[in-house]
């Protein structure tokens, strides 16, 4: 729906999930889009599941290995697809 979701670390027990602009987060660079599928919901539906979902990644919760932005990119994934990531996309992680 022309929005791209992401999940950061900061000290405060609120959500550190937040919504850019495709391509277009701060303090990043765009490396290159992967296609992981489609979702059937609607707008409304797809806002609501970011709401639930953005609840269970508090900024003072992330950690860079056992819960990071490609965990939460992962979880986004299965929950709306079935289908993970990319074993690769977070393999610094397992290490």
């Amino acid at each position: 729906y022309g929005k791209e979701y992401g999940y950061g670390a900061h000290d405060y027990p609120t959500s550190g999930v937040f919504e850019v602009e495709p391509k277009n987060c701060p303090g990043f660079i765009y490396r290159r889009s992967i296609w992981l599928g489609t979702t059937d919901m609607s707008k409304s539906e797809f806002k609501l599941f970011i709401e639930h979902l953005a609840g269970k990644y508090r900024g003072d919760t992330y950690h860079l290995i056992v819960k990071n932005c490609n965990h939460f990119s992962d979880d986004v994934c299965m929950r709306l697809t079935g289908k993970p990531i990319p074993g690769w996309v977070n393999r610094l992680a397992k290490l």
